[in-house]
This record gives structure tokens, sequence and C-alpha cells, in this order.
């Protein structure tokens, strides 16, 4: 019974994973196809419930694997690093914020000289998804791509190595990118809008500032609104269509002493959207290659030999010769396949041709002797 209900929490686990890189997908690709918020706003509520999921799966694991005795084991033998970067980190740096700033209503307000930072961390935010990625590790793990578990366990060891250094050098890259002062699409969007703000109250000041509100939107695309006070000097769009198309993210606002300015901020999220998407068919495409060609290419490799010999060894009536690839025939494993066909095979076939022979003799054989 309690083999039963551990395989059923198992198969909605893989169930669930499968349907969080599916969202994980269609949250980036909401982003670049521009879908409605409305829609958009469904999806961060069923990324927070993922996160939340998954966060819940890590912890009930990890603790029943401690009163085990057994959470270091669970923790790396088990993938638990896993199920811990793919859960409660994306819980407090991805989800959480995005439901925040949802229930909460609100876009980013800050000064000049923060907005970069800013911008940046809402990058490394985003980029934070791709760890929802190594969860494919764990479904990889629950496929039984050949017999040998010799096979299996080389395979997943190599495909968690390779999807797990690609995804941490994205997001480590992603991260410190700001600090080695590498130019970035934010630098350059910063600076057409400083630009565009000093241009503005350089003109507003001298008192045209309906006509530097229609410069600054000619100057700049991403221009919202312009108010003064109380009062919208300049808007791009109505109010219905900023409640259906902008979310809290989509925009960010900024203050002086007496105007307030709202910039669209969709095209850097469009870029790591595609940035994202573009990693994840990396990471699905390496993970069928392995799969695959690896895998396949591995057993035929190696652990076929290795069961031909063993059978050799094992059956008396086994006598099949290891097959050299001319390609592999210096391969270590070749070199003992074809030692194996040289010298154990004719052994064995004269140890068996002795017992045959001492086998065939009978009494009618002894009574001839006597004749």
């Amino acid at each position: 019974m309690q083999s039963k209900i551990k395989n059923f929490v198992e198969s909605i686990v893989v169930i669930a994973i499968f349907l969080v890189l599916i969202q994980t997908f269609l949250e980036d690709y909401a982003v670049l196809a521009e879908w409605s918020w409305k829609i958009r706003k469904i999806l961060i509520f069923t990324s927070l419930g993922f996160d939340l999921f998954f966060t819940i799966e890590f912890l009930t694991r990890f603790i029943f694997a401690a009163m085990r005795k057994e959470g270091g084991r669970y923790f790396m033998e088990g993938k638990g690093w896993i199920d811990f970067l793919a859960s409660i980190p994306l819980l407090l740096l991805n989800s959480g914020p995005a439901f925040f700033a949802l229930i909460t209503g609100s876009g980013f307000f800050f000064g000049m000289g923060g907005m970069l930072n800013i911008l940046k961390i809402i990058k490394a935010i985003r980029i934070a998804r791709i760890l929802r990625l190594l969860r494919i590790l764990k479904i990889f793990r629950q496929i039984k791509h050949t017999g040998s578990i010799m096979a299996q366990r080389h395979v997943a060891k190599i495909t968690t190595l390779s999807i797990t250094t690609f995804v941490f050098t994205l997001l480590v890259f992603s991260i410190f990118s700001g600090i080695i002062l590498l130019p970035s699409a934010e630098e350059k969007i910063m600076g057409n809008q400083k630009s565009g703000i000093t241009n503005f109250l350089g003109n507003a000041d001298s008192g045209h500032s309906l006509t530097a509100a229609k410069n600054f939107a000619d100057y700049d695309a991403d221009l919202l609104i312009i108010k003064q006070n109380d009062n919208t000097l300049y808007s791009k769009y109505d109010n219905p269509y900023y409640a259906a198309v902008f979310g809290p993210g989509d925009y960010q606002y900024f203050k002086t002493k007496e105007y307030g300015f709202f910039f669209d901020v969709r095209q850097l999220a469009q870029i790591q959207a595609i940035n994202n998407i573009l990693y994840f068919i990396i990471v699905v495409i390496s993970v069928l290659v392995f799969l695959i060609y690896y895998s396949p290419h591995f057993a035929i490799t190696i652990t076929d030999p290795i069961h031909v010999m063993k059978r050799g060894f094992l059956e008396n009536d086994y006598n099949l010769e290891v097959v050299v690839p001319p390609a592999y025939k210096d391969d270590d494993i070749y070199v003992l396949g074809a030692l194996y066909n040289e010298k154990y095979l004719p052994i064995k076939a004269r140890q068996i041709d002795s017992e045959i022979n001492q086998t065939d003799l009978s009494m009618d054989d002894f009574e001839d002797l006597f004749k």
C-alpha cells in the first residue's frame, strides 16, 4: 500500500514537472507575443502555484530524509539540490516578487541614479526562471533509456553535469554582467531616457512644456506618460489600453520635483524572453541528444561488449565473440574484447570438447574390450 502511494505521488510530481516546463515556456512566449495582461496575470498565478508546490515537495522530501538520517544522501545522491534550486530560490526571486507587484499594483518608482540597478535586478530575476530547466533532469532519471544500470547512471551523470553547467553559467553571467561593466540593453535605454528627460526639463523651464512633451515623445518611443503635478501633459495611449495591456512590471516611473515620467520597459522583457526561450530549446535539444544518440552509443560501445563477455564467463553454452569495430579497436574495452575472442574462447571450446568426450563413454564401450 505504501509503495502504491509513493508511486502515485511520484507520478503527480512528474506530471507537475511537465506542466511547469510548459508554463515557463508560455510565460516567456506571452511576453514576446504581447499577450494581454489578463492572460499574463494568470500565468503569474500559476507560476506562484508551481513554485509553492515544488517548495513543499522539497521540504517534505528533505524532512522525511532527515528523519531517517539520510538528508545529505537525498540532497546529493538523490538530486535534492535540483529540487532545492528549482523551488525555493524561484519562489523568493521570481514568482514571489511578481505576485507581490501584482497584488499591490505597483510599478517601479525610483530616481535616475537607481534606475539602472533596478532594471538589472529585474533582468536577473527573469533569467532565474531558467533554473526550472533543471527539472528536466528529474524527468530524465525516470526514463529507462537502456537496459544497463551502468549506462543509465553514466548518461544521467554526464547530462546533469552538462545542463547544470550551462544553466549556472548563464545565471552567473547575467547577475555579474553589470559588475564587470559590460554594455547592456539597459544602459542604452537608460542613456536615451536620461538625455530625453534632461532636454525636456530644459525646454519645460522655458515655458514650453507641451512642446517639450511632444518633442520628448518623438525622441523616445518608450515614453508613455508625462505628468505635471496632477495634470497629464502627454499620454501615448488611453486608459483602457493601459489597463488591458500593461502590468506592474511593464513600465517604470521616474519623478522629478514637478514632473512624473512613465516609460515602457517591455522591450527589455522581450529581449530576456527571447533568450529564455533559446535557453529552453538548447536544454531540451541537449537532453534529447544525450537520450537518443549518446545513450545508445555508450551502450553499444561499452555495455554491450561487457554483456557479451559476462555471458561468456557465466554460461557454458554461450560462445559468441565480441564484435570489434575497426574504428574503436584501440579502445580499452575492445582490446579486452579481442583478448577474450583470441585467448579465452578457444580455451573454453577445448574445455567443453574435453568434457563432452569424457561424458561420451558408457558401459557398452567397456564390454567391447572383453569380446
